[in-house]
């Protein structure tokens, strides 16, 4: 069972041609968003994921301007590849049609299931990941929080500290430690764990 692309989001205009309530060009499956900033890897952990070359990588961050949906059938949901924030070369009325695009999406889509918040394992959340928290928090969006990148932390010490660290900021927030998962896209650390998450549901977390 290959994933394969759907379709791409690149105007609200097509929002409504697009979704008939809980379809998405005829397809009921569950949706699952991944956010995150410009350069965390998205793209690169979606196809990790996914097993496959579907989303798009590049050296350029802030290249992804439009929302990519992906079927996966493995897991029965739809994941959908959300532009990144926090581009530091974008202008703030880009950043503003960001938010409001990802706002739009957010309020149409009546089975968008939960989302999954990629964080860099090496530093934050940064103020941007606290503005996105806060963003998502305002939607009333069940959230997953997942730090990429984990295999940079070479040694048991870095990692026990980044993850003690960051546990703490979050829990702050009110993220509980059984929302927060530490993924490597290039070994694959983490992976299956978050792969049974993400199959569960998040409306069964």
């Amino acid at each position: 069972m290959k994933p394969e692309y759907l379709i791409t989001l690149a105007d609200p205009a097509q929002i409504p041609d697009l979704f008939r309530g809980p379809f998405l060009k005829g397809h009921r499956e569950p949706r699952l968003a991944v956010v995150g900033r410009s350069n965390v890897g998205k793209s690169t952990l979606i196809n990790a994921l996914l097993q496959a070359k579907l989303a798009q990588v590049s050296k350029q961050p802030g290249k992804t301007r439009a929302i990519h949906f992906y079927l996966w059938k493995v897991i029965d949901r739809i994941i959908a590849d959300l532009p990144g924030y926090g581009y530091a070369r974008a202008s703030w009325s880009e950043r503003d049609r960001w938010e409001e695009f990802i706002r739009h999406y957010f309020d149409t889509d009546e089975n968008l299931e939960g989302v999954i918040l990629l964080l860099d394992a090496r530093h934050g959340p940064t103020e941007a990941d606290l503005e996105a928290i806060q963003f998502l928090r305002g939607r009333e969006v069940l959230m997953k929080v997942v730090f990429s990148k984990s295999d940079t932390l070479k040694t048991q010490s870095m990692r026990a500290q980044r993850k003690k660290a960051a546990s703490e900021a979050l829990g702050k927030l009110g993220i509980a430690a059984d929302a927060i998962f530490w993924v490597s896209s290039q070994t694959r650390q983490g992976l299956p764990e978050l792969i049974r998450e993400m199959k569960k549901g998040w409306e069964h977390a």
